[in-house]
């Protein structure tokens, strides 16, 4: 699975329906749309991760082109600044959650009743 991000400036989007919803109705099964993650910075830009199941980075930006540019404006698309998509893993890795990081496996309490 594959990350990619963009950011849409302040006015590009318009205001009746919220971003992620579009995005989700708009997702067609060739997307392989998997999450979407929305979050609105302080300058009033938004922030748009998706999260798309291709095998690799160049799939994965060009089904996030076509999957925004269907779901923005057309003025909307031509604003936007991509960030070069990339693994989930290798993003993981970066935030400390990779199997490098990893403490080793601990089991956990039973979580039978206590049959005392």
């Amino acid at each position: 699975m594959y990350l990619v991000t963009t950011t849409v400036p302040v006015g590009a989007l318009p205001g009746e329906t919220p971003l992620i919803d579009r995005i989700r109705r708009t997702a067609r099964p060739e997307d392989r749309l998997e999450h979407v993650h929305v979050l609105r910075s302080a300058d009033g830009a938004t922030h748009l991760t998706l999260f798309l199941g291709h095998p690799d980075s160049k799939e994965t930006e060009l089904a996030a082109a076509r999957l925004v540019a269907r779901a923005l404006p057309p003025a909307a698309g031509t604003a936007l600044r991509w960030a070069p998509a990339r693994p989930l893993v290798s993003a993981l890795e970066e935030l400390g959650a990779g199997a490098g990081n990893r403490r080793p496996d601990r089991e956990l309490p039973t979580q039978d009743p206590d049959n005392r």
